[in-house]
């Protein structure tokens, strides 16, 4: 018996338990935002492709608005509630239990604090060597730090030879452009981060869970 046996059970109970909420038993509001996100983002890519005018900016200016209009009706104290009552509270419990049974599966009592530190120190121990990307940190920042002051100097020289009108146009794909990769990036990191730090992120979840175990779990078995 080892660690990794104990850690491959942990995300074998991970596996069993669904994280997201199905569409269909979204709030309203959360299914109207959702909808209305992607309706904005495919007509707004669709119009800086084919029409290129001030009118393309009009989806994205909507898709802006519903997302301030979704984060301020989320934060309501009715939602709040709602969602910790319906989905929130549930789905702690169900992980819980499942932590519970795999430590207990593994012989460690939950009201053994030194053991769930030593495990937690494990857990550690292990993320640090899975992280398969930290060797090309360094290289990357050395490459950005290259590459920014030769962007620099090519907007030096495009504003040298440009007119304000132009420049002014050119500045506002520029910053729609950065807005669309940020947005691409914001969606495909979790995917990417699940495909090259492998179980960095699944470390991470075991850590939390068993810091949860002794404050909310010992003495209550």
């Amino acid at each position: 018996m080892r660690f990794c046996d104990l850690f491959i059970s942990y995300k074998i109970g991970l596996k069993n338990i669904k994280s997201t909420i199905p569409f269909t038993k979204l709030p309203p509001y959360r299914k109207v935002f959702i909808i209305l996100l992607l309706v904005s983002s495919i007509i707004s890519g669709i119009f800086l492709f084919f029409i290129k005018k001030w009118v393309s900016f009009i989806p994205i200016a909507i898709g802006i608005l519903c997302i301030i209009t979704f984060f301020i009706i989320d934060s309501t104290k009715r939602n709040l509630q709602v969602m910790l009552k319906e989905h929130y509270a549930p789905y702690s419990e169900r992980r819980m239990k499942m932590v519970i049974d795999v430590l207990k599966q593994y012989k460690i009592d939950i009201n053994d604090f030194d053991s769930i530190d030593r495990l937690i120190e494990e857990a550690k121990l292990a993320q640090v060597q899975s992280d398969y990307i930290a060797p090309f940190k360094k290289p990357l920042k050395t490459l950005g730090a290259i590459i920014i002051p030769i962007i620099a100097y090519i907007a030096q020289k495009i504003g040298d030879v440009a007119t304000q009108t132009e420049i002014f146009t050119i500045a506002i794909q520029v910053i729609v452009l950065v807005l669309l990769v940020f947005s691409l990036i914001f969606s495909l990191t979790p995917i990417i981060k699940d495909i090259l730090y492998r179980d960095y992120n699944k470390y991470e979840e075991l850590i939390y869970d068993l810091r949860q175990i002794t404050l909310f779990h010992s003495n209550k078995s």
